[in-house]
């Protein structure tokens, strides 16, 4: 059976990592740092086949941006280095931003592998932390109201702990509690929703909380590499 591989640059060791490895059901063992295009290579030539590789890195809309270089995804030195070892994958995740802008550049990168699927988001995903105090005693729905007052509460990480289970964690006294914070925005200049009433200010076009993506599939052969200065908050499978 087939396994499955995340590769995620350095930098991004942690909570958002640790997160989006549990999301896509993928073990601690199979997680691997990579900081080149060679490492990518090395990495997934150590298997000859997956069911689900997530490439966790720094994207633009067709590109991979890591240490050593920027690549687009339809670069001959990116074919070169990554079918040496003939590896196929089943299913490949972008999660590095932007990368769903260019469905017609993964399905490029997809066919270097024999994908089926291939998929990414087309805003660019931000996170961030949040000590917040949690009175004693204080209740499940008092907490929930709480953190809706700071406009927090829809922008926590998938895979926080529930509201009951922070309230409770304050049962003996008053608690600090560093909340991780996860949200899409179609932007470079980092405006987190919950600070200074942005998500009001500036509306629902310009952020998005992971639950709130439009899943959008494509055939290989309509994949289109969008043209829209600001196009919807949507993550896209392509199908080749």
């Amino acid at each position: 059976m087939a396994g499955k591989l995340f590769l995620l640059l350095p930098e991004f060791r942690g909570i958002a990592a640790q997160t989006i490895a549990g999301m896509w059901g993928i073990s601690t063992q199979d997680q691997k740092e990579i900081s080149t295009l060679d490492d990518m290579a090395a990495e997934i030539g150590k298997h000859k086949a997956l069911d689900e590789l997530v490439i966790f890195v720094h994207g633009t809309g067709g590109g991979m941006m890591l240490d050593d270089a920027s690549y687009g995804l339809t670069e001959a030195a990116v074919a070169k280095a990554l079918t040496k070892q003939k590896t196929v994958v089943k299913n490949i995740r972008f999660e590095g931003c932007w990368m769903g802008e260019n469905p017609a550049d993964m399905v490029v990168f997809g066919q270097l592998f024999g994908a089926k699927t291939i998929s990414g988001f087309t805003w660019a995903c931000w996170t961030n932390e949040v000590t917040v105090t949690i009175p004693k005693g204080i209740s499940a729905s008092d907490l929930a109201k709480f953190l809706q007052k700071q406009n927090m509460e829809k922008w926590l990480m998938p895979g926080t702990p529930t509201i009951p289970v922070l309230a409770s964690m304050a049962k003996g006294g008053d608690v600090k509690k560093t909340l991780p914070m996860m949200w899409y925005q179609y932007s470079l200049d980092m405006k987190p929703p919950y600070v200074d009433n942005n998500f009001a200010k500036l509306g629902r076009h310009t952020y998005g909380a992971r639950g709130d993506v439009a899943n959008v599939s494509v055939a290989a052969k309509s994949a289109k590499n969008s043209t829209a200065p600001s196009p919807p908050f949507e993550y896209v499978t392509v199908t080749l």
